[in-house]
């Protein structure tokens, strides 16, 4: 870690994830050995912009379930995915992420999104709820927040409008809260 010095609990840190605190929230863990050795029985493998060596290449390429590539930029290893999804990049959208400190923060878009690329959420949310125009799809990042709090807990009866600017320290969660 380096310290900005004069900016207390401001530094660049060795985990350079932004929102690692938020997947956690939802029950992912950072723990990449053990997703490497769950693709052998994965029904559906979700890649979402890793940067794979060969070797992990190789064993993406061996896994049996359907693969799909969420990315920014294009990689060899998309090449093995069954569907691949161009996604943007945190300075071409707007969304929010949780931070090392449990604080949940609104981002906004700083620049256009490059080609056909979408944000992760809005790829997503097509993907899952099928084919051709659903209203149920989330059109804007709030709306993809709204959401999420309808079916995890921690971000339950939250909205854009209460994290303003400076964001809003979460409470703890549970184990139990954590959906399956």
């Amino acid at each position: 870690e380096a310290p900005l010095p004069g900016v207390p609990n401001l530094a660049l840190r060795r985990e350079r994830v932004p929102n690692l605190r938020g997947a956690e929230l939802l029950g992912y863990t950072a723990d990449w050995k053990r997703a490497l050795s769950a693709l052998p029985e994965a029904g559906l493998i979700v890649v979402l912009d890793a940067d794979l060596d060969a070797d992990e290449q190789a064993m993406l390429e061996r896994a049996p379930g359907p693969v799909i590539w969420l990315g920014t930029v294009l990689a060899d290893a998309w090449r093995r995915a069954d569907a691949v999804l161009p996604v943007t990049n945190m300075a071409e959208e707007n969304g929010t992420y949780v931070n090392r400190d449990g604080r949940l923060q609104r981002y906004h878009q700083a620049k256009g999104p490059v080609g056909m690329a979408r944000p992760a959420w809005w790829a997503a949310g097509e993907v899952l709820l099928g084919r051709g125009p659903n209203p149920a799809a989330p059109a804007t990042g709030e709306e993809a927040f709204a959401l999420l709090g309808e079916s995890w807990p921690v971000f339950a009866g939250l909205s854009y409008a209460d994290l303003g600017y400076t964001g809003r320290v979460l409470g703890s969660v549970s184990a139990a809260e954590v959906p399956a």
